[in-house]
């Protein structure tokens, strides 16, 4: 749990870069385009190709950290057994998308492969491989999720729960 632990730091690090990054290629842009009348002509893929890595990059703390969207009213209702079914059952839909992206997200990247960006001249697979890189590490964290919750090393947050762990932050 420690490795993971660390590793999702790690992730949580990479995307708060890659946002500083795109932050410095917004502020340039406008400054470069509105004070000194000289567009930055790589500017826009560059922003359209750190986007994705942020969010993609990102999805995988979220995952680990039981951050998403989630509504639990149903299941608070339950009783253990049945919110345990209900917890297995959510993370087996969320492996089938997450293995589903990677299959999807990695024929895109192949298929687009040998097309470059315009101003930059990388392969455009650079965009999609966000996704792939993305889902294939969230469909780790969600085995190791599932396989923890049927060894019972890991419960359904329930909701107040997760307002204690709002009010701790």
């Amino acid at each position: 749990m420690k490795i993971l632990d660390r590793f999702i730091n790690v992730i949580d690090v990479f995307a708060s870069i890659l946002m500083v990054l795109l932050t410095m290629v917004v502020f340039g842009e406008v400054l470069s385009r509105y004070v000194f009348n000289f567009p930055l002509v790589f500017s826009t893929e560059l922003t359209n190709l750190l986007f994705p890595w942020i969010i993609f990059i990102t999805a995988i703390s979220v995952t680990k950290n039981e951050d998403h969207l989630s509504i639990n009213f149903l299941r608070d209702k339950m009783s253990r057994n049945g919110r345990k079914i209900t917890f297995i059952l959510t993370k087996l839909v969320m492996m089938f998308f997450s293995f589903y992206m990677v299959l999807s997200s990695y024929q895109i990247a192949k298929s687009v492969v040998n097309q470059p960006l315009p101003m930059l001249r990388i392969s455009k697979a650079w965009l999609y491989s966000s996704v792939t890189v993305s889902f294939t590490l969230i469909f780790i964290i969600l085995t190791y999720q599932l396989i923890m919750i049927i060894m019972n090393k890991m419960e359904a947050p329930r909701e107040e729960d997760m307002y204690d762990l709002v009010d701790d932050r």
